[in-house]
């Protein structure tokens, strides 16, 4: 007898007897052939079992200061997939000379693609980036995002005589680190 557990937010219940069962998935934006494992012994005293399953899509955040393919690339921009709410979710990813950031394994589908969350972390210390959370759906296997991270706004540093107001130093280095 076939069994559905409806999955919310990672996880389902249902009433199952012990015994073995044959495993298989439908879930939108993934590779149902990958559910793992396909098949488990219900035994008495075990009430959780766990599966994953794998998606095949690719997105990639090419990240410009102008936000477009023909600013100039940004390498060393960090990026890690979170939820919703922020809370961050596997390895995180990092720009490469020509500026593309690339998440492997995201779900994708034609009509109903899942919510793909994702936040950048760092730049590459010369350029302002959002911390905020952002999303998008893969309709396609394979989809590039623009992302800007502008310069960083030119800053004017005095430095004076401590002991003679108003005196500007002539010469010296000012070292600021974040």
């Amino acid at each position: 007898m076939a069994k559905n557990v409806i999955i919310t937010n990672g996880t389902g219940t249902s009433e199952l007897i012990n015994g073995t069962y044959d495993v298989t998935s439908s879930v939108t934006g993934y590779d149902n052939t990958t559910i793992n494992p396909n098949n488990i012994t219900v035994v008495e005293g075990t009430d959780t079992y766990a599966f994953t399953i794998s998606a095949t899509g690719t997105l990639t955040l090419h990240v410009t200061d102008t936000g477009t393919d023909e600013g100039t690339p940004i390498v060393g921009a960090t990026f890690v997939r979170t939820d919703s709410n922020g809370t961050e979710y596997g390895s995180i990813i990092t720009t490469d000379a020509t500026g593309n950031a690339v998440f492997n394994n995201v779900p994708f589908d034609a009509t109903n693609a899942p919510i793909i969350y994702y936040k950048q972390t760092a730049s590459d210390g010369d350029h302002e980036f959002s911390t905020d959370v952002l999303n998008t759906t893969l309709t396609t296997q394979t989809s590039t995002i623009q992302i800007q991270n502008t310069p960083g706004a030119v800053r004017t540093i005095n430095l004076m005589d401590a002991n003679y107001t108003n005196l500007p130093i002539e010469t010296g280095t000012i070292t600021l680190t974040n």
